[in-house]
């Protein structure tokens, strides 16, 4: 059995995640990936049980802890209302290193959602069932901890969580079907407006991307018409496209 989490936030301003690899040329993501909305969630779940590490050293690496729990979903989307608009600041830093005064230029990008749009980001986590069971985390605890979300990767990225919602998720064949949610870009035939966004595929691991699988994603702008052969879900009367 698959059940669904669906949170709907609404961003304070803006969302600052960057692409990777990156150069000092960094750019900014335009809208959330999967990686992201797993790590949101897996910081205030880990609080749950006393434990407030983000990181974790393994085999000569960092890692993410939200590599800890990413067995629990099946699938992770997002649906974005309002388009992100990208800019990128430049900004001096001056520090001190041992005694000496020190300068440097960096750059800030970053995806601006405020203005004359109403911008609201819901997130959708299907969860499997049997690997919840093996856990000590339960469906009640996935609640808490999505009203527990404060932000979407970096510190400058806040969000106010403004509804939770669960319930068991119904999941079939289709060749045709309408969405708003963003999904994986492969061998599907599309009608209407959205932006293609290469994201690290998750189920690979999260936290150490240097040799990390990608996958492209379409992000829709409003609802898009899909064709071809996969899977959906029906999460509360809303369609979501599954992975093949």
């Amino acid at each position: 059995m698959t059940f669904f989490l669906k949170v709907t936030m609404r961003p304070t301003g803006i969302v600052a995640l960057r692409a990777l690899p990156q150069s000092k040329m960094r750019t900014a993501l335009r809208y959330v990936p999967p990686t992201t909305l797993i790590g949101a969630i897996a910081y205030p779940l880990y609080h749950l049980s006393g434990d407030r590490a983000e990181t974790v050293y393994d085999r000569k690496t960092f890692k993410s802890t939200a590599d800890g729990i990413k067995n629990l979903f099946e699938w992770v989307t997002v649906r974005t209302i309002g388009k992100p608009r990208l800019y990128g600041a430049l900004l001096k830093i001056n520090t001190v290193y041992r005694g000496k005064a020190q300068s440097a230029v960096t750059s800030f990008p970053f995806a601006v959602m405020y203005g004359s749009e109403d911008s609201t980001i819901t997130a959708v986590y299907l969860v499997n069932e049997e690997e919840l069971s093996k856990g000590s985390y339960t469906m009640k605890d996935l609640e808490r901890a999505a009203w527990g979300i404060t932000r979407l990767g970096s510190r400058e990225s806040v969000v106010s969580v403004e509804n939770v919602e669960t319930g068991k998720a119904q999941i079939s064949e289709a060749s045709s079907a309408e969405t708003s949610y963003a999904f994986p870009f492969k061998g599907f035939d599309v009608s209407g407006r959205g932006t293609l966004q290469s994201v690290v595929d998750w189920r690979s691991g999260i936290g150490d991307y240097s040799s990390a699988k990608r996958i492209v994603v379409f992000y829709p702008e409003g609802a898009v018409s899909v064709r071809g052969k996969f899977r959906v879900a029906d999460v509360g009367g809303e369609t979501v496209v599954l992975a093949p």
